[in-house]
């Protein structure tokens, strides 16, 4: 699977923030984005922990980081969060495509 244009300051970027949230459980990548490199956001797919305590405020706090990456790396992310349970249904279009950046 490609990794389309992520560059190794993104990666490293992504992983930083998935060790500094311990709910955050793992980050995968899908869309035009990782097929192609020619894509006008970047889409990340977020798996997060079922028993995670306010799933509002942690929703709020990856958008904030991400957007926060998003203006350093010029690129937006287009993030989708999903709770483990959630992942496992499979419920999006592309998700026997997902490119795992980290877990």
């Amino acid at each position: 699977m490609s990794f389309g244009c992520i560059t190794k300051k993104m990666m490293k970027e992504i992983q930083s923030i998935h060790t500094k949230n311990s709910n955050l459980l793992s980050v995968y990548g899908f869309g035009s984005f990782f097929r192609s490199g020619h894509a006008n956001d970047c889409d990340l797919l977020l798996v997060v922990k079922n028993d995670a305590s306010n799933l509002g405020k942690l929703h709020s706090d990856l958008s904030k980081e991400f957007l926060e990456l998003g203006l350093k790396l010029s690129i937006e992310f287009d993030l989708t969060v999903l709770t483990e349970r959630e992942h496992k249904s499979s419920p999006l279009k592309e998700h026997d495509r997902l490119v795992l950046i980290v877990g």
